[in-house]
């Protein structure tokens, strides 16, 4: 059977127009390419609350893709908001919170990029920096404003890792974010890390697959098929459940 990969949407509220204030669930097209390119079938996931409907997204899916997005409500792991912090929905944050808790208590195959990484770690007890420039020593650009495929700064990665023995011990990435990953949560490991230190991604070697990275190898896809035994790897573990 072809594994079905839930996929994380997200909120956005109309600024303009004749829809002004209203609210439209998305997610974009380049997560629903790379799980059809990696031989998934892709399954987009509303942000529901209820205990109910959470159960069932983990029953139907086989993996799951904890897609980029907005930030997260500070309040959520302990902090207050920083003058940087953008747009955050906290009904959406505790939807996916839910969700995530549920993917990990069933040890379902999980994806998490960007967004995802950090509400990982939040879920897990951890914290984020709220902006990379808080960090209090010198930092790079993360935030790149190249094409979305082009790749823009170096991750070492751990050898002993899921990403050590896909690529070795380093790898070229993009970069969207302002905020990062600042305490680890319970059980992470950190595999990848940027030049300043910023972590770049983390992994969970007591469950069967769960991956979090910072950068979008789903918008490198766009320009290469390096970042393709990722998904593969995912959509592999999935057929092994």
């Amino acid at each position: 059977m072809t594994p079905i990969i839930g996929i994380s949407t997200n909120l956005h509220t109309v600024d303009k127009g004749k829809f002004l204030g209203m609210e439209r669930i998305y997610v974009n097209k380049d997560y629903i390419d790379a799980v059809v390119k990696a031989g998934g079938i892709p399954l987009l996931l509303p942000p529901v609350a209820d205990r109910a409907s959470i159960v069932r997204y983990a029953e139907v899916c086989d993996g799951f893709i904890l897609s980029g997005g907005g930030d997260i409500n500070p309040i959520l792991y302990g902090d207050f908001p920083h003058p940087c912090l953008e747009e955050f929905h906290t009904g959406l944050d505790r939807a996916q919170w839910a969700l995530t808790e549920e993917i990990l208590r069933t040890d379902k195959p999980l994806l998490a990029i960007c967004r995802g990484i950090q509400l990982l770690n939040i879920v897990l007890g951890g914290t984020l920096w709220q902006d990379i420039t808080a960090i209090g020593h010198p930092v790079m650009l993360h935030s790149q404003y190249s094409p979305r495929e082009d790749i823009f700064h170096p991750v070492s990665i751990e050898k002993d890792s899921i990403l050590g023995r896909l690529w070795g011990e380093q790898l070229e990435v993009n970069s969207f974010h302002h905020q990062c990953l600042n305490h680890l949560g319970r059980h992470l490991k950190i595999t990848a890390t940027a030049p300043d230190g910023v972590i770049e991604a983390v992994e969970m070697p007591d469950h069967t697959f769960v991956v979090g990275i910072q950068w979008h190898p789903e918008m490198l896809l766009a320009g290469s098929d390096k970042m393709l035994p990722l998904f593969q790897q995912l959509i592999a573990h999935c057929r092994r459940e």
